[in-house]
């Protein structure tokens, strides 16, 4: 998590996508869009790690703990939650590179 953008990636692969920062603040839908996608392709995986910059506001960190804990989906004509990654550790994002 970082202030300008939202990146998703894996220890294995490295950095699988990056949500930029728009006009109205940070891609929450995109980014549960693609965690959706993620715990389709893993279903028994339950735990995510965030690693945020130290300028992130902590609205902003409830937010993404919000959208990678659960999806709202619409059951019966009900919305209920449904799980993702419920176990989140929380720690620091690393620095970038000069330049990036």
């Amino acid at each position: 998590m970082r202030a300008e953008s939202i990146e998703v990636g894996d220890r294995s692969s490295g950095l699988l996508t990056s949500l930029p920062r728009g006009a109205r603040g940070h891609d929450f839908a995109g980014l549960s869009d693609y965690l959706q996608r993620i715990k389709g392709r893993y279903p028994d995986k339950t735990e995510a790690t965030l690693l945020l910059e130290a300028d992130v506001p902590y609205d902003v960190l409830v937010q993404v703990m919000d959208t990678v804990r659960v999806v709202p989906v619409n059951e019966a004509g009900r919305v209920v939650q449904t799980e993702l990654f419920p176990d989140i550790a929380v720690g620091d994002a690393p620095l970038r590179a000069q330049g990036g």
